[in-house]
């Protein structure tokens, strides 16, 4: 606990308003617990930003609860309470979005400069483990600092140094309230089968391993942050009006190449850049290297051109037709990929089991043509493959690029995500190919 204080006191906050963001949950309590141990000695205003995800039915009691505690306490509580997400549909990410946008108007409000997050040490390694099986950045596996800026205020992570464990007995000893989620023991979020199985068995290799991840995390930090410096002086002499000098660009070691395009890529896919995967820079360096004029796509329906000794990357909302021979993955002009799971349980519209000896190999994968049709699954005759768009409510704007799989004699077995064809097999019967989508 003492490394906690000691991080809280470099901040230097004597005298100013500081923002909590606090869920109710145990790690949000102790952190609220020791700003309010600390709030006469430094002289701070604490103020509470709780937002109420309206997913559980227990978040509107722990809403209350909180509430009651700030008052007790002689805190001041900002509530926030999310009645509706983008498409009606709940989203780590969106949910994301929506709190931090809340946090921003929280700082302004008070005319704060720091959030205190309760982000503790085994959400660290869940995040680093996470990141080295999806693949990231160099910075990304690094998985955050215990400090950022890129909000325009400050965001303190004081807790990293303490385990989940270390936290919950420390309340209970306390005899301190906090709330329980029970969505954080489902099987169904990869953090959680990360949390449950995987870091309990590299705990019993060695104990220490938040103390270990957190040295990792420091050194993969410190290395990056030495790289994007230098790459800042190399970016302005090579980048200009977001077009990319090649034969400048050709002359650089391969990690300043791979920090630059990372800079470069970010400044056009911004929140998408997660889209973005090691292997879309290697492709990238590769084809510039060749110098040839050429022009590839990326995800999100972007388009890289090389011509004239200049690369760029632009938006191609224009793409009409496109056909990929499919064996055993695609990846698609919308970011998303086709490919062979025969190992997945899922049994959505995402995934089609199929019949090898029912189909014309190899499959294709094309957007759309006039007169499509398709014999879906459990319907009797044909249906319009427009009149499907029409009736799944796809938007318009996405009709002519969506992606179609057909076998090689160009019957369509599959729309991913929308509808199955009548040659999708159920569990219970003969197959041997399973094709995903995501």
């Amino acid at each position: 606990m003492n490394d906690v204080y000691d991080f809280i006191h470099n901040l230097n906050i004597n005298n100013k308003t500081v923002i909590a963001a606090i869920s109710g949950g145990p790690d949000s309590i102790l952190l609220l617990n020791i700003l309010l141990s600390l709030r006469e000695k430094l002289n701070i205003k604490i103020v509470v930003a709780h937002v109420n995800h309206n997913i559980r039915k227990e978040s509107n009691f722990e809403a209350k609860k909180l509430k009651e505690y700030c008052k007790k306490n002689d805190i001041i509580f900002e509530y926030k309470l999310i009645d509706k997400y983008p498409n009606n549909k709940f989203s780590e990410e969106n949910a994301r979005k929506i709190r931090y946008i809340f946090f921003d108007e929280i700082v302004k409000k008070y005319n704060s400069n720091i959030l205190f997050t309760a982000h503790h040490g085994d959400d660290l390694v869940e995040t680093v483990l996470m990141r080295i099986t999806r693949g990231s950045s160099f910075k990304g596996y690094a998985g955050f600092n215990r400090i950022t800026t890129d909000r325009g205020y400050i965001i303190a992570r004081p807790l990293v140094f303490l385990t989940k464990d270390e936290i919950k007995n420390y309340l209970d000893r306390e005899d301190c309230w906090y709330a329980i989620d029970k969505s954080n023991e489902s099987d169904l979020y990869t953090r959680n089968r990360f949390r449950k199985y995987i870091i309990p068995l590299l705990k019993n290799e060695n104990k220490n391993l938040n103390k270990k991840i957190l040295e990792f995390n420091e050194k993969l930090l410190l290395i990056n942050n030495y790289i994007e410096n230098i790459t800042k002086d190399q970016y302005e002499s090579i980048v200009f009006n977001n077009i990319i000098n090649v034969e400048k660009f050709n002359k650089l070691d391969k990690v300043i190449k791979i920090y630059i395009l990372e800079m470069y890529l970010k400044n056009i896919y911004k929140e998408k850049i997660d889209r973005i995967t090691y292997k879309h820079i290697n492709i990238i360096i590769k084809k510039l290297l060749l110098s040839n004029n050429s022009i590839f796509d990326l995800p999100c329906y972007k388009k890289a051109i090389i011509e004239y000794n200049n690369f760029k990357v632009i938006d191609n909302k224009t793409i009409k037709n496109y056909e990929y021979i499919f064996h055993n993955s695609v990846l698609l002009p919308n970011g998303k990929k086709i490919y062979i799971d025969n190992s997945t349980n899922m049994t959505s519209n995402f995934v089609t089991h199929l019949n090898s000896s029912e189909v014309k190999l190899p499959f294709h994968v094309r957007n759309r043509k006039n007169g499509d049709f398709m014999h879906v699954k459990n319907m009797l005759g044909t249906k319009k493959v427009n009149d499907i768009f029409t009736n799944s409510k796809v938007p318009k704007e996405l009709r002519d690029t969506y992606p179609i799989v057909t076998d090689d004699s160009g019957e369509i077995i599959w729309i991913p995500g929308i509808k199955k064809s009548h040659l999708d097999r159920k569990k219970e019967e003969k197959y041997d190919i399973i094709l995903k989508y995501d």
